[in-house]
């Protein structure tokens, strides 16, 4: 199980960097193919983390910080009803804030909290350079496709990082949460003193 998490880490990597190559002079229809694939990007890194250091309370944060983040997104789409850069009549609107981006955003915010730190080290942050990347690819691509404003990506960006502020704590690898399935089920907490 713990192969599988670096598995899915190096399978966004291939993603990522075939989402983007060649991308440099793309028009806004491949901007926004690019931004469609690249959200996920983030995802596929949290998770694979969060499986290679067999994560359970890990896992439980990475689901509460996205569904607050998507929920929020999602309300606020739907009370502000902003109109898109590329808004024809008839189109929807729901351009604020970008739900592309609260996707990527929460995913790489939450492997920076959970799993790196705050230092200005390589160490620190090379385990979320790369979800950080796909979030930031999305957000360029989502407004080279005229499909969002810079508010609209800012705004995603800043719910994504307060949502996980405030339900993610670092990993403690000398503590393990895990189901029990001993006599039912139940959670199993082992600490390593």
């Amino acid at each position: 199980m713990r192969n599988m998490g670096r598995v899915w880490s190096l399978i966004g990597s291939v993603l990522i960097g075939a989402t983007t190559i060649g991308s440099a002079h793309a028009g806004s229809q491949t901007w926004s193919d690019v931004s469609d694939y690249a959200q996920y990007v983030p995802l596929a890194f949290a998770l694979g983390e969060t499986a290679y250091n067999e994560d359970f309370e890990g896992l439980i944060q990475l689901t509460v910080a996205g569904a607050l983040t998507l929920g929020t997104t999602e309300f606020l789409k739907s009370e502000i009803d902003a109109k898109r850069p590329n808004y024809r009549p008839g189109d929807g609107q729901n351009s604020f804030p970008s739900g592309h981006v609260a996707k990527a955003w929460f995913a790489a915010a939450y492997t920076q909290q959970r799993y790196g730190c705050y230092q200005l080290t390589w160490d620190c942050w090379r385990g979320s350079a790369i979800p950080y990347l796909a979030a930031g690819v999305t957000a360029y691509g989502r407004v080279a496709a005229d499909k969002h404003h810079w508010e609209d990506v800012l705004a995603s960006a800043v719910i994504s990082e307060t949502f996980v502020y405030l339900t993610t704590d670092t990993f403690d690898e000398s503590m393990i949460i895990t189901p029990s399935f001993d006599n039912g089920f139940g959670i199993a907490i082992l600490k390593r003193f």
